[in-house]
């Protein structure tokens, strides 16, 4: 009996030490680890239902397993949902991107919600994320980092209600307090796609990104900078997973329920 039960402590004191990231489930809006390799959809791996339609990206090798190339005329489309409109008390937009040639445009667009709420560029050699607030984003943007063709970036953008930060590779490289993002869409978004997330485009020419994208989260809360670096370190689908807290529950309810069978 003594040694069943140091067993039983043993490992519950190790499921204490899985991981570093508690990411709240509920805070999940959407995960889409584009590993699928094939077929016309991208699945949303949160169990939320926000499944993307594919329209012309290719399945292709990705920073953590599989990824979609885009080449300036197609992209990913996420309609809306009541967890896509989760966003004005606060969010977290972040993926990994692989710019392979230089905006046509002063900025392309990497994903972006309705227009800019909230967005992420790549500008001529930078990043860039802005929110809408009273219809307009050029007093709310914010800029930084470098990005270089070829080459992977992890790039994230959060928000807690009243200030906006800008991450490239783990660092943040732009804070801002830029006030309250707006409730309407913007007039410039089609009533069709309002409150969709699009990937690699927007609903204009030449605003289209060119490279591959992977491990794209959403979530309706700033995830903190330690968070963001280990997302950033070990992946979305192991960053998100029951946090240790949880593990801990159900490894205890797991060996009780083995004990009583016993």
């Amino acid at each position: 009996m003594c040694r069943r039960w140091t067993m039983i402590t043993l490992v519950v004191l190790s499921t204490l030490n899985i991981g570093h990231t508690e990411i709240n489930p509920e805070s999940i809006v959407g995960i889409w680890l584009l590993d699928e390799g094939q077929g016309k959809s991208v699945k949303d791996s949160s169990g939320n239902g926000n499944d993307g339609k594919i329209v012309g990206a290719k399945w292709t090798n990705g920073k953590l397993g599989k990824g979609l190339s885009f080449d300036g005329k197609s992209h990913v489309e996420i309609p809306a949902s009541k967890t896509t409109d989760d966003y004005q008390n606060g969010f977290t937009y972040l993926l990994w991107i692989k710019p392979t040639e230089p905006p046509p445009n002063v900025n392309t667009r990497v994903i972006e919600r309705d227009w800019h709420n909230p967005t992420i560029q790549i500008g001529p050699t930078d990043f860039y994320a802005s929110i809408a607030v009273n219809a307009d984003q050029a007093a709310t943007h914010i800029r930084g980092g470098t990005w270089k063709q070829g080459k992977w970036s992890f790039v994230a953008t959060t928000y807690d209600g009243a200030k906006l930060q800008l991450y490239v590779d783990g660092e943040m490289v732009g804070d801002k307090v830029v006030g309250k993002a707006d409730a309407k869409p913007h007039p410039a978004t089609p009533a069709a796609h309002q409150g969709s997330i699009w990937l690699a485009t927007w609903k204009a020419p030449n605003w289209d990104f060119r490279g591959i994208l992977d491990d794209v989260g959403v979530f309706n809360t700033p995830l903190k900078a330690g968070d963001i670096n280990n997302i950033m370190r070990d992946g979305l689908e192991k960053a998100s997973a029951v946090s240790p807290r949880r593990k801990m529950t159900v490894m205890w309810g797991d060996l009780k329920t083995a004990r009583l069978s016993d």
